[in-house]
């Protein structure tokens, strides 16, 4: 299709378009619609004195835009019917497009400018979202085209992150704004060191990947003792464990007098710097202590009785290789193993290491000083410390496995590791 800008006709063009509209009579009978050197008649037959008639007319008359005929300077000349909505406007140029006229039927618009960031573009379309041109105060941008991933979307806004829809170096969006889920307000597919706490996947997310801090990295769980990291300014060490016999007790480490015994270094400690209590201010012990890694039952004075009688196994010790099993005894049955009237020379504690494998609620592993039960424990316990307060004076320290009238369950035995008498 021919656009009004390429609409610029020459009068012969002009005649032959014109032409199915017809002359009114008396149009004729007055003188030709156009003049301009030559006469255009219906059986294309020009006479001489026609046309000497017809330039002395126009070189004498001096016509006007209006008149219907083309003078100089004039792109065309309807008439009554130049229109500023037509072929021919008012002003007798011929329709274009950036002359400020719209024409009818070809024009949307015409501003009679040729920028292309207002509502009317340089085509004489109305602008629209999708044409290529940014309209100033309307659109934010405009590239042509209607694809959604790109940096500008259908609607003409700029894309960004959080607006539900996947462009550039986003991974995902999800347009809803929760920070929580699988896509947070990074556009990223959440994981650990991110920044933002996945809600049932992570108890921390403190966006980095530091293994030092209060937040542990790759499965982001919080920091704590004995986890294997040292969280710095909370823990001296941490050995991965939860053992406060060892030189990294409660992530401190260990000295003598912190109240923890470290093993294969210290015999005792009492926490305090007491020299002539049962522990010495170096952690040497002043008291008794068996952790039957001698294999027998003779560094204290054990006293054995019952049906069956405690010997030493390394069947799971406590600590080292050695610790002490109760007797084989069936059902209503006893095995005990006593410190008779032992001296004990100031205030003190009994500590000792346990473990249970036993019928529960029925086979019990008891503990007893001066025949008065100070615990119980029956069912399956594993390796747990036993402490109790003993007065200063002879006491008789006993341990005791006794069976009901039925039913061996586990192991059928109890067992005693690392047995200290002190302060």
């Amino acid at each position: 299709m021919v656009r009004p800008s390429q609409l610029r006709l020459g009068l012969p063009a002009l005649v032959l378009l014109l032409a199915p509209l017809g002359c009114p009579t008396e149009a004729a009978e007055d003188g030709p619609l156009f003049t301009s050197g030559e006469e255009v008649n219906d059986d294309t037959t020009t006479t001489e004195e026609s046309t000497s008639d017809t330039t002395t007319d126009t070189d004498q008359g001096g016509g006007s835009c209006g008149d219907g005929t083309v003078d100089d300077g004039e792109e065309c000349d309807l008439g009554g019917d130049n229109d500023d909505a037509g072929v021919c406007t008012t002003a007798c140029t011929l329709a274009a497009c950036g002359d400020g006229k719209v024409y009818a039927g070809f024009e949307e618009c015409d501003d009679g400018n040729q920028s292309n960031t207002d509502d009317c573009i340089n085509t004489c379309a109305a602008a629209t979202c999708g044409d290529g041109f940014v309209q100033e105060g309307v659109e934010v941008c405009d590239d042509g085209n209607d694809v959604e991933s790109d940096e500008c979307t259908s609607s003409c806004e700029a894309s960004t992150c959080g607006d539900g829809v996947i462009q550039g170096s986003e991974q995902c969006d999800d347009g809803d704004g929760d920070d929580s889920d699988e896509c947070p307000g990074s556009c990223m597919l959440a994981f650990c060191g991110d920044g933002y706490i996945q809600a049932g996947v992570e108890v921390c997310d403190d966006g980095n990947m530091n293994d030092d801090d209060g937040c542990q990295p790759v499965f982001c769980v919080e920091s704590f003792c004995g986890d294997g990291k040292v969280w710095a300014g909370m823990e001296e060490c941490d050995d991965g464990n939860m053992s406060d016999m060892d030189a990294c007790p409660q992530c401190m480490v260990a000295f003598c007098g912190d109240g923890f015994i470290d093993m294969g270094t210290e015999e005792c400690d009492d926490a305090n710097m007491v020299e002539d209590d049962f522990c010495q201010n170096d952690c040497v012990a002043n008291g008794y202590s068996d952790d039957f890694e001698t294999n027998n039952l003779m560094k204290l004075p054990w006293a054995l009785a019952g049906s069956g009688n405690w010997s030493t196994t390394n069947n799971m010790p406590h600590a080292g290789t050695y610790n002490a099993r109760s007797g084989v005894i069936t059902h209503n049955q006893v095995s005990s193993m006593s410190l008779n009237n032992i001296a004990i020379p100031a205030n003190g504690t009994v500590n000792f290491w346990y473990r249970v494998s036993s019928e529960s609620n029925y086979d019990y592993l008891r503990f007893y000083i001066d025949n008065v039960q100070q615990g119980q424990w029956s069912g399956v316990v594993p390796w747990t410390m036993g402490s109790y307060n003993v007065t200063a004076g002879n006491h008789t320290l006993r341990w005791e496995y006794s069976k009901d009238g039925s039913v061996n369950s586990n192991e059928d035995a109890v067992f005693i590791d690392d047995v200290f008498i002190g302060g």
